[in-house]
């Protein structure tokens, strides 16, 4: 009997042992995946905990219409980085920005985080962290360039940007292939834009009524001037006065809508996307993805989208957001709002911006939109801009050029 017993006992000692031997591993992988109760005893406590606040103004338009399911994602995972820590976003318009710093608001009413604006220097300088310090020049090198010298004042980095848009021809397929506009592969040049837009410049009748059809449309607002990337020069010029006289012999052939210099984005794209009267609209990213908006609603045409004709050394874009950092005693503050901006210049937060239509600042991620050819054309037409807004004279000039050709324009209008 005792045998037995001693025979069993042994049997389970040895099947307990392979038990341990085989399971303990997995049954350890389990364990560690409980949190340790006692862990936030242990944890190092941040300096500083409390609120951060940011203030959010969609200077641009992103392809999704605003930065904020994006900028939203970034907020959440630094404050799971920083527990304690909190942004509040409060999104505002600019003419509320305004209004704030006319007003001489104090320090307690001001933001620690603020968008900077595009061409407009609301906030003034002196009110702003230099940011050179807390950026190495490994930093900077990784920066586009047209971005980074956006928020250059003076020789002092005064914000961070963090996406970028770009302009498109997007191009009404359905009414370019009724004109029988062959809408080639690649890059654009101003000869075959000139022939597609008298092209698609035209009147219907429709019974006793006439419907007329125009070639070309853009708009203009305070932080988006699409001509301007057309009118820009090379060479040392600020404006390419071929560019230039081809948009005044538009106008005399008839291929602009009447008042187009003043359109908002919404006139413009009513009469392209609402009405399907005009064959080619030069407008940034929010075009594309409303279109495709209003094709899977069942509504909507096909397009075609290219970039700007590039065969200039230098092209304009204004399409630029940063945030910048108001000063503040408080250098753990600081350090962690500067540890913010540069979170959105990692590689993971740039490769997000996709979800959002915009594109990245730093030349570290590849392209984003391999899977978009759409998309992809512009994504690869950012390196034909080398200027933006913080080539401060090359933007007066340009906006002399702008309001030239707008008297231009007008009075020609007068005259018919």
């Amino acid at each position: 009997m005792n045998l037995k017993v001693k025979l069993f006992t042994l049997f389970l000692y040895a099947a307990l042992l392979v038990i341990l031997l085989l399971g303990w591993p997995a049954l350890s992988k389990n364990l560690r995946s409980f949190p340790d109760p006692l862990e936030p005893l242990f944890r190092k406590k941040p300096e500083w905990t409390g609120l951060i606040t940011l203030w959010n103004v969609n200077f641009i338009d992103c392809g999704t219409g605003s930065n904020t399911r994006w900028l939203n994602l970034q907020v959440e995972k630094f404050e799971k980085q920083n527990p304690g820590v909190f942004i509040d976003v409060r999104n505002i318009t600019p003419d509320r920005m305004k209004m704030y710093f006319q007003g001489n608001a104090g320090d307690n009413v001001l933001p620690d985080i603020i968008a900077l604006p595009v061409y407009e220097d609301i906030i003034p300088h002196d009110l702003l962290v230099d940011l050179d310090e807390f950026f190495s020049q490994e930093d900077l090198r990784k920066l586009n360039p047209v971005a980074y010298k956006h928020v250059v004042r003076d020789g002092k980095m005064i914000g961070v940007p963090y996406m970028m848009g770009a302009y498109a021809l997007v191009f009404n397929a359905q009414l370019a292939h009724e004109k029988e506009v062959i809408i080639p592969e690649g890059q654009l040049d101003y000869t075959f834009l000139d022939s597609a837009v008298r092209a698609m410049t035209f009147t219907e009748k429709e019974g006793r009524a006439e419907k007329r059809y125009y070639g070309f449309c853009t708009y203009s607002a305070p932080y988006s001037r699409p001509l301007l990337s057309i009118i820009h020069g090379n060479q040392g010029k600020i404006v390419d006065e071929r560019a230039y006289g081809y948009l005044i012999q538009w106008h005399r052939a008839g291929a602009f809508p009447p008042g187009m210099m003043d359109f908002s984005y919404n006139q413009a794209w009513g009469l392209f996307a609402g009405q399907g009267r005009v064959g080619v609209m030069l407008a940034n990213t929010r075009a594309i993805y409303q279109m495709r908006a209003l094709q899977q609603s069942g509504k909507g045409f096909e397009i075609a989208v290219k970039g700007l004709p590039a065969d200039k050394k230098g092209m304009f874009l204004d399409q630029i957001a940063a945030f910048g950092i108001l000063r503040t005693d408080n250098h753990v503050k600081l350090e962690l709002c500067v540890s913010f901006l540069k979170g959105l210049l990692e590689d993971k937060a740039q490769q997000e911006l996709k979800s959002i239509g915009m594109f990245p600042v730093i030349n570290t991620v590849g392209d984003i939109y391999a899977d978009d050819p759409q998309m992809h054309q512009l994504e690869t037409s950012l390196k034909n801009y080398v200027y933006g807004p913080g080539h401060e004279q090359a933007v007066r000039l340009l906006e002399n050029e702008y309001d030239r050709l707008k008297r231009e324009l007008n009075a020609q209008a007068i005259d018919h």
